[in-house]
């Protein structure tokens, strides 16, 4: 299990990076959507679409959202000096969902008397955790893409730095010193101690780049901004965890040897991507 995922993650990391830095931001913004419309497929089991022809459905309803939302978008994006309301707007309701989906966990198991019942509520779950991620990754990668093509790549590099320190500390720690179960009604095996080694991993990180950069004005703004993200990625992980319980399934597919499926690489990544948006356009003063 170890050397596939070791295989698949050197197989996906290169894949990724390339997309990031040298596609045009039509093209990146038609990969990620790829990518997003893969995690729909896989949503479609949590709302327990079970057919090829109503999983397919869900996938096309997905896209043509995205299609829409696309076509209302400005014909140039430059992020943050875009100014719309949509933007803005999708952004907040997905910053938003991840509060609501916080709370949820948190109060899990009495929470699914809620939602769990409701397919068309889990299709729902599914849109607001995938298409803010989509928009917000198009966002952020159109940073300055005006001049420098690469200012929103190195801030994509960022967050995905930011996502794999957190799962990465949560694993040298959480596997040998992990004894405190933080949500066993979620996730039997997320403890405590793999939170906090996370975190302690990313501030790590945080650290790291505040001396490369001289220690700018902004750094304890970093450090605060790093550790909220942190947990909502955290919460991202815990999310779908909570979703595959009600589902009854243990990965969310199959499409990553040793990994499950896509939904279980990126669940941090959607939830953290629309506030990691947002506070690229707060820290620049332009939100």
């Amino acid at each position: 299990m170890l050397k596939q995922r070791i295989i698949t993650a050197l197989v996906l990391a290169p894949l990724a990076l390339l997309a990031v830095f040298f596609l045009p931001l039509p093209g990146f913004s038609f990969f990620v959507a790829a990518v997003v419309l893969l995690g729909a497929w896989e949503w479609s089991r949590f709302c327990h679409l079970t057919s090829h022809t109503k999983r397919m459905s869900y996938v096309a309803m997905t896209a043509a959202l995205m299609a829409v939302l696309y076509l209302l978008l400005p014909p140039i994006i430059n992020w943050p000096l875009t100014d719309s309301w949509l933007i803005k707007t999708v952004l907040l309701m997905g910053f938003l969902w991840w509060l609501l989906a916080s709370a949820l966990v948190l109060s899990f198991p009495r929470s699914k008397t809620f939602w769990a019942h409701s397919l068309w509520l889990r299709a729902v779950m599914g849109w607001l955790t995938l298409i803010p991620a989509w928009l917000a990754l198009i966002l952020i990668r159109s940073v300055d893409n005006i001049h420098n093509p690469f200012t929103g790549a190195y801030l994509i590099c960022g967050l995905l730095a930011l996502v794999w320190a957190a799962d990465i500390g949560g694993y040298l720690v959480g596997k040998p010193l992990g004894k405190t179960k933080l949500l066993p009604n979620v996730s039997p095996g997320k403890t405590v101690e793999g939170m906090l080694g996370g975190l302690a991993m990313v501030l790590l990180l945080v650290l790291l780049l505040a001396a490369w950069l001289g220690w700018p004005p902004q750094t304890g703004i970093l450090f605060v901004a790093a550790a909220g993200l942190t947990l909502l990625s955290v919460f991202g992980d815990l999310t779908e965890s909570m979703l595959k319980r009600v589902a009854g399934v243990k990965d969310s597919g199959s499409m990553l040897p040793g990994h499950g499926g896509i939904l279980d690489r990126i669940d941090s990544l959607t939830a953290t991507a629309p506030l990691y948006a947002l506070l690229v356009a707060i820290l620049s003063g332009a939100f």
